[in-house]
């Protein structure tokens, strides 16, 4: 089986310390490291639109099973992981990490997380500009002047 069911799966294993890999009925699945629920990829190849499905366990527990969109389970885990990778950081370094995610989820799944008012980070040139304007030019004139040595 290869599709974006199991790239999502495989993903999601890789969220450590949440989640861990393991090998599951001869599948490649991720283990909630929190209460053990169990994370199956679903064969979609007979599917003319794969859409990342998966198979959740909770708990482990094969009769509290249910599948659900793979994309939608990444959601929840991404914000947890980065919030607990980003543990004393401010909320704009969280969702800068957060945007940054989203996009490599989409590059290794094909998937989108739902992440509907995250917005592009600001780039580095625009944070100078910001620091500029909230301390005054002084300080541009002042690092110039040393830059240059000017001064």
């Amino acid at each position: 089986m290869s599709g974006k069911s199991e790239a999502v799966v495989r993903f999601i294993a890789n969220l450590l310390p949440l989640y861990d890999g393991e090998r599951h009925d001869g599948l490649w699945c991720a283990r909630s490291l929190n209460d053990g629920t169990l994370i199956l990829p679903i064969d979609e190849s007979d599917s003319d639109d794969e859409q990342g499905w998966v198979r959740v366990r909770w708990q482990g527990d094969p009769s509290r099973e249910q599948e659900t969109r793979g994309d939608m389970l990444a959601t929840v885990a991404l914000e947890r992981y980065v919030r607990l990778q980003g543990a004393g950081y401010d909320e704009e370094a969280i969702a800068g990490e957060l945007w940054f995610m989203a996009r490599h989820f989409h590059f290794k799944t094909g998937c989108n997380v739902y992440l509907p008012q995250l917005r592009e980070p600001p780039s580095q040139l625009r944070k100078v500009g910001r620091a500029i304007v909230k301390f005054g030019g002084g300080v541009l004139v002042n690092g110039v002047s040393k830059w240059t040595g000017i001064g």
